[in-house]
């Protein structure tokens, strides 16, 4: 059933588990986190950036989402994931997206304040939920040669303060935050500062977001969902998957052709990993 965010993610909120949000950018891709949501039958958010969008097609993702939602009893809902800029999110929010992300955070309080309640006050008068950021999330949805100390900052985490107040005057419907997750993978292993979590969720009474979710521990993340984190999104892990799976097709098939024959292993590489985060958010 393709849905709003509200349906996906109110039930999740109020049980303390969390639902995944799982980037594509390929209709391989898209089609293994489907066919892990039917196997796992398990409510599911699937993503696009810009960068992805621009790839894939804003009026393509929501037609054949649609169409995946219409085959299932499941929840299944759309998501802009990092909207930069009112003219992307609009776009998205007309061409049917039930839920966006607006990223304001590389801006100033005020700033990040002003823009998103633009487009709280334009996404509700489309009955579009939206997701806003505080704190800088930093990195990209890759592999990387630094370790997780070389780009996390205490300074770019968010204020359990100033997180209250933003909501308040935003009033958006989930927040994203930082408390040491980063996009990609780094060295080591990243340090997830529970305390801050804690503190911002006993302030703010709606969904809190982890972005990130590729790398930290599956202990840290059932931490993080006891605490309070609702919705995980995962990319990097995704992308790997079906990488390598792509590469290998490729080596052992040199002579192929048929671009469904190459492309085939791909979606079982990625619902495979998408099924273990799903039975890992859910608890």
């Amino acid at each position: 059933m393709f849905t709003s965010m509200k349906e996906a993610l109110y039930k999740a909120y109020r049980q303390k588990y969390a639902v995944g949000a799982f980037n594509f950018s390929t209709i391989e891709i898209l089609n293994a986190i489907f066919k892990a949501s039917v196997n796992t039958k398990s409510d599911i958010i699937v993503s696009t950036s810009e960068g992805e969008l621009k790839h894939f097609g804003i009026e393509n993702a929501v037609a054949i989402v649609k169409s995946l939602g219409n085959r299932t009893k499941n929840k299944i809902t759309l998501h802009l994931d990092h909207g930069k800029s009112f003219d992307i999110v609009k776009k998205c929010i007309i061409a049917g997206y039930p839920s966006v992300h607006i990223d304001a955070s590389s801006k100033k309080f005020n700033e990040n304040i002003r823009l998103t309640k633009k487009i709280v006050n334009f996404a509700k008068k489309n009955n579009v939920w939206v997701e806003g950021e505080l704190g800088s999330i930093s990195g990209s949805s890759t592999l990387h040669k630094q370790s997780y100390s070389d780009i996390v900052r205490e300074e770019f985490m968010t204020n359990p303060d100033l997180a209250r107040n933003f909501v308040e005057k935003t009033n958006i419907n989930a927040l994203a935050i930082s408390i040491g997750n980063v996009h990609g993978i780094y060295h080591g292993k990243p340090k997830l500062d529970f305390n801050r979590l804690k503190k911002i969720h006993k302030k703010i009474k709606i969904p809190l977001v982890l972005h990130g979710g590729s790398g930290i521990p599956d202990k840290d993340i059932k931490k993080s969902i006891k605490i309070g984190i609702t919705k995980i999104n995962v990319n990097t892990e995704l992308r790997i998957a079906y990488a390598n799976a792509l590469r290998n097709s490729i080596s052992k098939n040199k002579k192929e052709n048929v671009p469904y024959k190459i492309l085939y292993s791909t979606i079982p590489a990625v619902q495979k990993v998408v099924e273990k985060k799903i039975k890992l958010f859910k608890g």
